[in-house]
Order: C-alpha cells, then sequence, then structure tokens
C-alpha cells in the first residue's frame, strides 16, 4: 500500500493499515470504546500496556451454547495489518443469544437471552463482573431486570455521575431494551438501582444525560428526564419522534446519538433527528427537525408538525406521513438540480404545466398560529411576479406562500384577517444559483425571512388569522388557482409546508446539511443496488458523519450528502463503527479494521486530553446537600441527599433540614427555579442544620411550582 505522509508539528506519523482481525461468520455486534472515547482515563493512568489501549474494539460471537467476547487493540498494527491477537478475552457461559453490546469507562455491556452481562479489566484482568456496581444482571440477581430477553443495550454517562472508585473516572450507566414483557426498557443507574419504562422496545442510546429508547409499540423514540432525577418505575417518557410529527423512519434495527443528533437504521431506509435540546413532548411542542432517506429520495429536513415534503425526487409524491399528493397539470419538466447529482429539480411551469392540490385541512385553518414554508429554488430571471409555492384563497384575501418578483427580490406573504403582510428580501435572488427561502410565522404577529440560512427581514405586523375552511388551494410554481404568476424561469426542489416554527439555529443547520445536495455528482441516497434497509448505523463522535450499513454497501454522509462509500470486504455488511477516520467493519465473514496514515495512538490522547481539559460545570459529587421539591401538597421532596425535610413556611418561604448539619452557617447555597420564577435564600434564616429559602414570581409574590433545585456545598460538622 503506497501512502503520502506528510509532516505534522508533534505528530510522529506511520502508515495507515487495514485487514481481517478475525475471520468469523458468528459475529454479533461491536463497539469502538477505550479512554480516547470517554475522555477520562481509567485508574488514572494512560494506559496498562497488554491489558487495553487508548482506543479499542469489542466483538460478540455466537459460539453456540456461550458468547465469546474479544478486545482488539485498534492502535497497534504490523506491516500494514492490524494486530490480531486479542487483548483479552472473555466467555460468557449459557448465553446462548448474544445481541448487543455497549461500553463506556471501560466497562463492556453485553445484552442476550439471559439479561446483561458486564466485563471490565479494572482487577487487573478482562473478567465478568458479579457483584457490586455494575455487574451482571437477570430476572433472578438484585436488583432484578425486568425481563431476560434483552435485544439492545447502551453505556454512557449522565450531567452529573458521581466518581467510580475503581478507574478515578465518572461511574457511567446503562440502559437495555426488552423484545418481550411488559417493559420496553430500563435505566440501569449509576447507583444500583434499575428503572423500568412500559411498552415494547427496540434499541436505546445515553446521550445528553437522558436515556432514549426505541418503542416498537408506538413506533417511537421516546426520553427520560434527566437520568440524575430519574428515582422510579415508569419514568415520565417523551415523545421526541413518531410516525406521525416530529416524524422520521423508526429505529427496529439500531439507533446512534451524539449530542442531540440521532440516527436510526430501519427497514424502510436512514432516519435522521436533530433536536432543539432533547425537550419536545410530541404533539404538544414538537422539537426536531428530521429527514428521511431511501434509495428514491432524500427529503431534506422536515420541521415538527409536517404537513407536507413535496419534489423530492417526484413532481407530486408528499413524502411526509400527510401523503398530500399534488396533481400533475399537464408535464413539469424533471432533471438533476446539478449535473449528475442525485436530486431532483423542476422546472417548466407555465399555466398548462403546474402543480396544484385542493384546499385541505393541513393548510386552510391556521388561524393566528405558526406556519412554516422552505423551498430551494434556482431561476435566471422572472417576467412577472411569480409564485414559487403557497396557497391562497380565489380572492388572495387570505394567503400564505413565497413569490420572486421581476427585480428578482424575494416576497413572503402572510395575508389573514386583519392585513396583508408582505416581508420583502431585498438583493438580486435570480442569478441562476441555488438559493434557500425559508418563511418562519410564530405567530400572526411575528414573522421571520431567511435567504441561505441567513435571517433577511422580519416584522410584527398583526396580520390576524390565516384560516378559510374549505377555500385555500395549493399550488407550486402557479398561482394556487392553477393559472397566472407561474414560476416560468425558475426550478424548483425541496418544497416544504409545517405547522411549526423552526429556530433560527435550525434554519441555519438546515441550511448547511442540505446544501451540498446541489453541487454536481452530489450524491444523496442510499447507495445499495438492491434494498432499501439499514442494517446498522453509527454517528462519528469526532466529525459528527454517519456511517450507514446495508447489506452490499457501506455509506459515510456528511450532512444530507454521500462523503464517501468505502468498498464492502467479502461476505454481506452486517455492522459497522466509525471514530475519524478509523472505521471497523463486521460482515458475515469477518471482523476488519481501516485505520487512517497518522498515529493513531497520539491522536486518540490529544482528543482525551482535549475533553478532559472542557469545563465541567458544578461537580454534584462535591455538593454536601441537594434537593429537588415542588410546592405541592406542603413540599414534594423529588430527589435529595443529605436533606432529612423540607417545611413550608407559607408565602412562599420553604425551610430545608439538614441530615448531618454544617459546621456552621458559612456554607454556599445554589438554588435554580422554573424560568418564570425567582429563588433566594434567606440570609438571616441560613443556619448550621438548616436553610430558608424563598420562592417567588417576577412580580415579587409567592410562587407555587414544581422543578425547583437547591445545593449546598461545604464542610460538614462531621469531617
Amino acid at each position: 500500500m503506497s501512502v503520502t505522509k506528510i509532516p505534522v508539528a508533534g505528530l510522529a506519523l506511520s502508515d495507515s493499515f487495514s485487514g481481517v482481525l478475525e475471520t468469523n461468520a458468528t459475529f454479533v455486534d461491536q463497539a469502538i470504546f477505550g479512554p480516547s472515547v470517554d475522555g477520562k482515563s481509567w485508574n488514572g493512568k494512560w494506559g496498562v500496556e497488554s491489558l487495553y489501549s487508548s482506543l479499542m474494539l469489542v466483538t460478540i460471537e455466537d459460539a453456540g451454547a456461550d458468547t465469546q467476547v474479544n478486545i482488539w487493540d485498534l492502535t497497534e498494527q504490523s506491516a500494514g495489518a492490524p494486530s490480531t491477537t486479542p487483548l483479552g478475552t472473555v466467555t460468557l457461559s449459557g448465553d446462548a443469544t448474544p445481541t448487543s453490546v455497549a461500553a463506556c469507562m471501560g466497562y463492556i455491556i453485553v445484552g442476550s437471552e439471559d439479561g446483561t452481562s458486564i466485563i471490565d479489566p479494572h482487577s487487573g484482568s478482562w473478567a465478568e463482573r458479579t457483584a457490586g456496581y455494575p455487574k451482571s444482571l437477570s430476572t433472578s440477581t438484585l436488583p432484578v431486570l425486568a425481563d431476560n430477553d434483552v435485544v439492545y443495550v447502551c453505556a454512557g454517562l449522565s450531567d452529573q455521575p458521581p466518581l467510580d472508585p475503581r478507574t478515578g473516572g465518572p461511574m457511567p450507566c446503562f440502559g437495555v431494551s426488552y423484545g418481550t414483557g411488559s417493559r420496553c426498557g430500563s435505566l440501569i443507574k449509576y447507583d444500583g438501582n434499575v428503572w423500568d419504562n412500559n411498552g415494547t422496545g427496540e434499541g436505546c442510546v445515553i446521550s445528553g444525560g437522558k436515556i432514549l429508547i426505541s418503542r416498537s409499540d408506538i413506533n417511537a423514540v421516546i426520553s427520560s428526564g434527566p437520568i440524575d432525577a430519574t428515582i422510579a418505575d415508569g419514568w415520565a417518557g417523551t415523545v421526541l419522534i413518531i410516525n406521525d410529527f416530529p416524524y422520521t423512519f423508526d429505529a427496529e434495527n439500531a439507533m446512534s446519538m451524539q449530542g442531540d443528533f440521532l440516527a436510526n437504521a430501519s427497514a424502510s431506509g436512514l432516519g435522521l433527528a436533530k433536536f432543539n435540546g432533547l425537550s419536545g413532548t410530541g404533539a404538544t411542542t414538537p422539537s426536531a427537525a428530521t429527514v428521511t432517506i431511501d434509495r428514491t429520495y432524500n427529503t431534506g429536513y422536515m420541521v415538527g408538525d409536517i404537513r407536507g415534503a413535496w419534489l423530492a425526487n417526484s413532481a407530486t409524491t408528499d413524502r411526509s406521513y400527510k401523503a398530500n399528493t399534488l396533481t400533475e397539470n399537464g408535464t413539469v419538466t424533471e432533471a438533476a438540480v446539478a449535473s449528475g447529482a442525485e436530486l431532483m429539480g423542476y422546472s417548466g411551469f407555465s399555466d398548462s404545466n403546474n402543480l396544484t392540490r385542493a384546499s385541505d385541512a393541513d393548510w386552510d385553518v391556521i388561524g393566528t398560529g405558526s406556519a412554516y414554508m422552505s423551498i430551494w429554488f434556482k431561476s435566471t430571471g422572472e417576467s412577472g411576479t411569480s409564485r414559487l409555492f403557497g396557497f391562497a384563497n380565489s380572492g388572495n384575501t387570505v394567503r400564505f406562500g413565497i413569490l420572486l418578483q421581476a427585480d428578482g427580490q424575494l416576497n413572503c406573504l402572510d395575508d389573514g384577517a386583519t392585513a396583508s403582510v408582505e416581508t420583502f428580501l431585498t438583493g438580486v435572488n435570480d442569478d441562476s444559483v441555488w438559493h434557500k427561502a425559508d418563511f418562519v410565522r410564530v405567530s400572526s404577529t411575528e414573522r421571520y425571512a431567511y435567504l441561505d440560512g441567513v435571517l433577511k427581514n422580519s416584522n410584527t405586523t398583526d396580520s390576524g388569522s390565516v384560516s378559510d375552511s374549505g377555500n385555500l388551494p395549493f399550488g407550486i410554481g402557479i398561482d394556487p388557482s392553477g393559472s397566472g404568476s407561474s414560476a416560468a424561469a425558475s426550478t424548483l426542489a425541496l418544497a416544504r409546508l409545517s405547522a411549526t416554527a423552526p429556530s433560527a439555529t435550525q434554519i441555519r443547520q438546515m441550511y448547511d446539511a442540505e446544501k451540498g445536495m446541489f453541487v454536481a455528482s452530489a450524491e444523496c441516497l442510499l447507495q445499495s443496488g438492491s434494498t432499501d434497509a439499514v442494517l446498522d448505523v453509527d454517528v462519528d463522535p469526532l466529525t459528527g458523519k454517519v456511517l450507514v450499513t446495508q447489506t452490499d454497501a457501506i455509506t459515510i454522509f456528511d450532512g444530507l450528502v454521500v462523503d464517501s462509500k468505502p468498498t464492502v470486504n467479502s461476505g454481506s455488511s452486517e455492522k459497522g463503527k466509525l471514530w475519524g477516520d478509523l472505521r471497523a467493519e463486521q460482515n458475515s465473514a469477518n471482523a476488519y479494521v481501516t485505520a487512517p496514515a497518522v498515529d493513531q495512538r497520539q491522536v486518540n490522547e490529544m482528543v482525551r486530553g482535549l475533553a478532559s481539559d472542557l469545563p465541567a460545570g458544578p461537580d454534584l459529587s462535591k455538593a454536601k446537600a441537594w434537593i429537588r421539591f415542588s410546592m405541592a401538597s406542603s413540599g414534594t421532596i423529588n430527589g435529595s441527599y443529605n436533606v432529612k425535610s423540607i417545611t413550608d413556611g407559607g408565602a412562599g418561604l420553604w425551610t430545608i433540614n439538614f441530615g448531618v448539619p454544617f459546621k456552621s452557617a458559612n456554607y454556599a447555597v445554589v438554588g435554580m427555579a422554573p424560568d418564570d420564577a425567582i429563588m433566594g435564600a434567606d440570609a438571616a434564616n441560613v443556619l448550621a442544620g438548616s436553610t430558608t429559602v424563598k420562592v417567588r414570581d417576577n412580580a415579587s409574590s409567592a410562587y407555587d411550582a414544581t422543578g425547583n433545585y437547591v445545593v449546598f456545598f461545604g464542610e460538614l460538622e462531621n469531617e
């Protein structure tokens, strides 16, 4: 293999390497892990030679009656090939049907028909751990699993994990999904408790201090509240994505997440979701921008309560779950948006060639609420005012849409019962270049217009209600009535309508992710030659790229475009993992690794060092007392440490009584209340054995609310 070496200050470069770790047709799952991945060293060391390295791969194999677990060094190579000698091998006796594997802080969790098994090296060799925390669990251990049929496992960190005395680093948490029984999954918390959730599970992941579980019974991904605050079975599951809105493909085969970005592997294709802080509650406040991709189409990002996603490699098909199919009047021209690109654009609009749909309840009763339109366009210059897309009644007294004027300006219309409101995007927008227009109506008195991800104009004029039930036909490239104002000089693609208003940050992120679809030779579809099914998906923690595994194709997406297409090695692909330029592949014949032409060991240590030096935020493991409480029923304690009781003093005053008092009143009190409330300590009543806090609203009146936190730092009397 010929490799060009580029000198980099501080790095000794080595040849890239690739090859087979082990030839075996019985691999089930794999995971990349190690101190580099966690950003923390284990046992206070940079590494233990011959025991573990900074970057490793764990594979699990079905050995018939047992499960075989191998740990491989991904920093070791010889003569251009990876080391084929495992750092450790553990046999899990009796685990006849392994299903999944994950790892964090050196702890490997394996799921099977017999529950979960924990393996780690922290006692001097890779071995199964059956006592303490974490440990192997089943329905016959203490604590108990809800079911032994574990189909998926995950591992990760909460927001404020306690320190692990074995490693000196944060204590991880784990999650499981069940294939049978009444529980969809469980959180195995760092305190040794197992908290269950109802339903039927498919996959799980820990990210952002929460556990997310894919539920097959409702085709949804749900999220827990903060792991630190989860203290009971049946924890409230927030619906993040579902088979209506926010909508994307299910995660029945696999799921992967980094930060607030989720990727799902589905039999239908690839599903992506970008969350707005993991805070959505399904139909109430949808927070996700989502994408569906198969071999035929790529929707681009759909926001929240999607009402239609058109011009995604079809002139008429609505790619959203709403199925609002358009009528093609005459013939609209379809052609690649750029030479060799996979995404199609649509042009040739006229009075006789256009796309329309009759008035529909999905948009003809918006009222004074939110609405959002987005479309990509390229124009050579319209001779008059031309409709890109939108809806309107016959007299144009009620309408919502985006127009391109003869002078090159865009005009976003929000005409309601109170006033006709126009929001202009000045400048030359008919320059034969692809642009993205976004028109966001937060309400009848707040709207924003963006071009190419940048805010260009806004206004607060009250347009009133945009509603005319049964009388608001929809059109693309034409007046909604079906004639006049045709976009004769424009090519259009990816038109989307939603009843959810995205944020400015989401607008920019969506533009950045989609713009690569509009360049020459851009690929944006699944690359299998035979199937839409995605078997595995992995979000790279270093780059955010998405590794997609199909039986006959391996594809790496960057944003919504194909970054690269690694060659499938012998056999059919099954699993794949990504760590920067390092890629692990599992197929029906072997486990395969491809590593970049750098000293991977040194890169790993640099990454880990950077992660370790990031601001850690408040460390609750150092708090001497804390409480989360609501004000209902004279003060309900939702969770606490070193607090024996709370007393309602009336008028927003609450006295918190400690289990072990402080040495003096000179300790720190940190309080947090909901956004519309103010919390502070009553200075005259900060005592060694108790503290009185007062909670007020912005008008300084007593406030009654849930979600109050108080944390205390100092020295206790017994220290």
